[in-house]
């Protein structure tokens, strides 16, 4: 990589003297789109995450990238911080310590084009009595039941299901999980809702079915709070 355009952002994708929230901002979609919007501007060769300070949402951001881009994502932290390995799970290509050494910088990224990026996260995800099975294909519904997804299905329940609050256009979901995907790919995004819906209703009933929120004219809204799950255990055997 003989000359390298690098874009340094923090953990809510906002960009150093680029693209600032306002006091009270929660436009996080917007500044997501934003955030994108530059790196495809400036056809960036790689993503310097600073969660040097504040770094609740660390991981998340490294997953909010990682579904969107295969540019390779370098996390900056503390030499305390104990999610650098929950880091590299969600997609970062390296964790470093500030002083930043330029070198190291630039072996990362090397190493990243020579070995491919981390696959995308498939870690289980747990909401509101359900468990999302990304590897599987399947999703578990609080009785313990399941139910199989098709591979946009889990794709697309998953992106969701990571961003619960945000409401995302269909031309953006479709963007998220299928980068690649046709330019009227949006149009598919519907259905897909609408069979998770109905999926999500036949696990836990009207309930279920709320999960996914209609937001007329913009978009789709995740109405739960997801977050690692444990592996789902086998049923106990009676002695």
């Amino acid at each position: 990589m003989a000359t390298s355009t690098v874009v340094v952002g923090r953990e809510d994708l906002t960009i150093p003297g680029a693209l600032e929230a306002s006091p009270g901002d929660t436009a996080s979609a917007q500044i997501e789109n934003e955030f994108f919007k530059i790196i495809e501007q400036h056809k960036a060769d790689a993503v310097v995450l600073d969660l040097t300070g504040s770094h609740e949402q660390g991981v998340t951001a490294v997953g909010r990238i990682r579904r969107r881009s295969a540019v390779p994502i370098v996390v900056v932290c503390s030499p305390e911080d104990k999610l650098m390995a929950a880091y590299r799970k969600a997609g970062a290509t390296a964790c470093m310590t500030p002083p930043i050494d330029l070198m190291r910088l630039k072996e990362a990224f090397q190493q990243a084009g020579q070995s491919g990026q981390p696959a995308e996260e498939t870690e289980d995800l747990s909401f509101s009595g359900f468990v999302l099975q990304p590897r599987e294909q399947r999703l578990i519904g609080p009785s313990g039941a399941g139910i199989a997804l098709s591979a946009v299905e889990s794709q697309v329940l998953q992106h969701l299901a990571g961003t619960p609050g945000v409401v995302w256009p269909a031309k953006a979901i479709a963007e998220a999980v299928d980068p690649a995907g046709r330019g009227d790919a949006g149009l598919a995004v519907g259905p897909v809702i609408a069979r998770l819906r109905k999926k999500l209703a036949s696990l836990a009933g009207p309930a279920g079915q709320r999960l996914i929120k209609t937001e007329i004219g913009r978009g789709y809204i995740f109405a739960a709070e997801a977050v690692p799950a444990w592996p789902v255990a086998p049923p106990a055997r009676s002695l």
